[in-house]
């Protein structure tokens, strides 16, 4: 994996990273760990460690869960996991902006990927878009002389 990211360790444990943040976000986009699992192609007892996980670690949980309802329950942030997905998208936003010529740099000694020629480097390790150029379906042909 070439994009760079943020991931935050404190005391030697990584505590939260982006595939945590996101499940934190579809949690309070659907509503429930399942969904939110079910949306990112996760299996819901993954999803439910991770949950269980990041509410260990902080001094009040992120996650809490519904009984009951309509739906028959499901889970929502509470204003500590707000809070915490607040300062780290606030976090990860200062880092791209005091990181980008570093990147820039390191991204230019990389090798380039074939599915990603012709991205713009920064493009390449600080957004997540697709930026491939249209191909040339005669491209996509094997040249039999080189074979």
């Amino acid at each position: 994996m070439d994009k760079a990211d943020l991931s935050l360790q404190l005391r030697i444990v990584p505590i939260i990273g982006p595939g945590k943040v996101q499940l934190l976000e579809a949690i309070e986009r659907f509503g429930s760990i399942s969904g939110a699992a079910r949306s990112m192609g996760m299996a819901y007892p993954n999803a439910w460690k991770l949950i269980d996980d990041l509410n260990g670690h902080f001094r009040e949980p992120l996650v809490e869960r519904i009984v009951g309802g309509k739906r028959g329950g499901g889970a929502e942030l509470t204003e500590n996991g707000r809070a915490v997905l607040s300062i780290f998208r606030s976090m990860q936003a200062k880092a791209r902006i005091l990181l980008s010529s570093d990147l820039e740099a390191l991204s230019y000694l990389l090798a380039p990927i074939d599915a990603e020629a012709g991205c713009p480097t920064l493009e390449r390790t600080l957004e997540q878009r697709s930026c491939l150029k249209e191909q040339d379906p005669a491209e996509d042909v094997a040249d039999p002389a080189q074979a």
